[in-house]
């Protein structure tokens, strides 16, 4: 196993919803050296649990691997009440039991609330937030988006080519989705949340520091967000500060997926750990980015150690809970080669 990194890493943030993809990221981990890497969970069709299922078992398969799992919804858009048998704390507190490192959430990006039509601080989601506080569980959560993907003269054109413009009058406003989760962090100040794509603050320093400087227990994770990076050069006087006063609040993540569509992984990785620890101005994803030269302890606590306190090391699957799950739930994974593997492999393993 090669160390791309001259420092320990962990990738908090990719992504799996197929079966074919575990082979990759197997490989992923061991081809860049990583102590381990996060599978984020995002179950974005109604009904399906696809991504748990997959989440947990790449976790058997190696237990260098982390999963943040997420919450399943029987129908689009959600109707209140939620029926028996799909309470969002039940929910949560049975993907605890089987194994899982803590959640992943999606509800606040935009395209994903147009499908709940659920504000996140409706009274519906409180017996969650309220477990995931009192058991200490750790958040990967989408919040938002950048705040041109609403105006059609600024918006970049992989927004439109991936669904992600949101000025038509159809989407919640960028100001309504930071207000509801801003509710949710007054009302649980302990949460133990990484914001994914830095919460899309990166054109805005004083917010994101305000924000770190109120809730304790709040990380901002550098995840691409290819805009973050020019920010963080628009503002380089004030990032370069940023970054060694909260060194010990911002975690790495990259989003891959097995087809790497915010750029092959070498270019990408490169790119972010350029930023990190050299002074290098260069160009990636056509934006100009100069790096922010941090020490190697530093860059390290960023690159694995701030991840690694709120989750020390990734937790055993129980594999009777994890059938259970399984055979309870196998029915409504829609991609039907990714259900067949499934199948035989709870059949041999589980």
């Amino acid at each position: 196993m090669s160390n791309f990194f001259s420092v320990k890493a962990i990738d908090s943030h990719v992504h799996m919803t197929t079966w074919p993809d575990m082979e990759y990221m197997l490989n992923y981990r061991r081809r860049f050296g990583y102590e381990n890497v996060n599978i984020a969970c995002t179950n974005e069709r109604a009904m399906d649990p696809v991504c748990n299922i997959l989440g947990a078992i790449i976790k058997l398969e190696d237990p260098h691997f982390y999963a943040h799992s997420a919450i399943i919804y029987p129908e689009f858009p959600v109707k209140a009440p939620v029926p028996d048998g799909w309470d969002f704390a039940a929910q949560a507190a049975e993907l605890d039991q089987i194994g899982f490192d803590g959640m992943k959430m999606l509800e606040t990006k935009p395209t994903y609330q147009k499908n709940t039509c659920m504000p996140m601080d409706d009274p519906i989601y409180e017996p969650y937030f309220a477990y995931l506080e009192s058991h200490g569980k750790h958040i990967v959560w989408h919040s938002c988006d950048p705040e041109e993907f609403w105006d059609k003269d600024r918006a970049p054109a992989f927004a439109f080519e991936n669904g992600w413009f949101y000025g038509d009058g159809s989407y919640v406003t960028n100001d309504e989705l930071y207000r509801q989760v801003y509710a949710v962090l007054q009302r649980h100040p302990k949460l133990r949340v990484s914001f994914a794509h830095f919460f899309f603050l990166s054109d805005f320093p004083e917010r994101a520091a305000e924000l770190l400087d109120t809730y304790e227990n709040v990380t901002l994770d550098i995840t691409p967000g290819r805009e973050m990076y020019g920010n963080f050069t628009k503002h380089y006087d004030a990032y370069h500060a940023f970054f060694r006063k909260y060194a010990d609040r911002i975690v790495f993540g990259s989003d891959m997926t097995r087809d790497e569509f915010q750029g092959a992984a070498p270019d990408l990785l490169g790119a972010v750990y350029r930023f990190l620890t050299t002074g290098d101005r260069f160009r990636y994803w056509d934006l100009d980015i100069r790096g922010i030269g941090l020490c190697p302890d530093d860059a390290e606590k960023i690159m694995s150690g701030n991840f690694r306190r709120f989750c020390p090391a990734p937790r055993p699957i129980n594999k009777a809970a994890l059938r259970a799950y399984i055979d309870r739930n196998l029915e409504y994974v829609q991609d039907a080669p990714t259900r067949a593997a499934i199948l035989d492999y709870a059949q041999k393993n589980l």
